[in-house]
């Protein structure tokens, strides 16, 4: 530190300090006043540096405690204090202040709940304490991975066809047509017929009171008489044309009558009757007759015959099959000519075309 020089007009006192002289006191003039205060001008700028550090110090201690100690400070004029700096105290943390409580709302009673019927105890289930050891698994073959199933076909629709109406029948005396929609009886009323022709009418009437409405039917008488004329009949309907007639009760019965008065007289001509017949355009004809050989004149006539009826009912190209079925039945004797038998199988549906009935069989078909 600097030493200072003593001034003459100061004296040592015994604290070590100087003092002025009474001369010294005396009023000066500005300036040797400004001389006394030059040379403590450097020692209070130092001290007020110190002063300085000194509050710094404090406040660093004060941030950062530590352990307490001596800390010497040394002032000017060699004044040496020391000074005793204890912790800064820590400061204590503020009063905590609690919230004022706040009234809960009063309890709402609940309302008691139903008594609940006591269930029943079941009783605990039995513990088995029977070991079971289980088997070694055997681990898993690897499966082949599934093919993709084929797609399905699809099913073929099938329709069913709609149910047809059973096609109507005829027959006579046993012998039955399948398909017969409009039939067509030939009847010869030759003397030929005399001892079989009231039995043969008989089943005729028969046979068309089993015709059901839906169809339609009509009976053609056919005759040569003595002076060689032919005479081929048939039934007119109720406005006196021959056509078929509707298989209706008022059509049976108008038949039935007509039918009791036929006579028979003159030779047979069946060729005229067939034609008359097949006019009609039937699906079937029943011809019925007997004795042809009595009248004919043989095989050259059934040349002719035959040869009309291929005109009148040929096969169609496409089906094979004639348009009209021709049934011949021949009564008490069997046609020595064969012209019977020859149109039953040009123009018959098969065997069983041609028929020989016998007067016991009418009867007793008739029975």
């Amino acid at each position: 530190m600097p030493m200072v020089a003593p001034n003459p007009r100061t004296k040592p006192t015994s604290h070590g300090t100087t003092s002025r002289s009474p001369a010294s006191r005396s009023p000066a003039s500005p300036r040797s006043a400004r001389k006394w205060w030059t040379p403590l001008a450097l020692p209070l700028i130092i001290s007020a540096f110190v002063h300085a550090s000194v509050v710094v110090a404090l406040i660093a201690f004060d941030a950062f405690p530590g352990a307490p100690g001596r800390v010497a400070i040394h002032n000017s004029d060699d004044v040496t204090t020391a000074l005793h700096l204890a912790p800064s105290p820590v400061p204590e943390p503020p009063p905590e202040v609690k919230p004022e409580p706040v009234p809960e709302p009063a309890p709402i009673a609940a309302a008691e709940p139903a008594p609940t019927p006591a269930a029943a105890v079941e009783p605990a289930p039995e513990i088995s304490t029977t070991v079971v050891f289980e088997q070694p698994v055997a681990p898993p073959k690897p499966v082949a991975p599934a093919r993709p199933a084929p797609a399905a076909e699809p099913t073929p629709t099938v329709s069913t066809p709609a149910p047809v109406a059973q096609a109507p029948m005829a027959g006579f005396a046993g012998v039955n047509v399948q398909v017969a929609r409009r039939v067509v009886y030939a009847v010869d009323v030759s003397g030929a017929m005399a001892q079989c022709l009231d039995t043969v009418l008989l089943e005729l009437r028969r046979s068309i009171g089993r015709l059901d409405s839906d169809q339609q039917f009509q009976v053609v008488f056919f005759r040569e008489d003595l002076s060689g004329a032919t005479r081929v009949a048939a039934i007119d309907d109720a406005s006196g044309k021959a056509t078929l007639l509707s298989a209706t009760p008022e059509s049976k019965r108008r038949v039935d009558q007509l039918l009791r008065s036929a006579r028979p007289s003159g030779r047979s001509a069946p060729a005229v009757g067939l034609k008359r017949a097949l006019e009609f355009g039937p699906d079937v004809i029943f011809l019925l007759t007997s004795n042809i050989r009595r009248t004919d004149a043989g095989q050259a006539d059934n040349t002719r015959v035959l040869r009309m009826l291929e005109d009148l009912n040929p096969k169609s190209r496409i089906t094979g099959r004639r348009a009209v079925v021709i049934k011949t039945l021949q009564f008490v004797e069997d046609d020595p000519t064969g012209l019977m038998q020859a149109i039953a199988d040009a123009h018959g549906d098969g065997p069983g075309s041609y028929t020989l009935l016998k007067i016991a069989d009418i009867e007793r078909a008739v029975r």
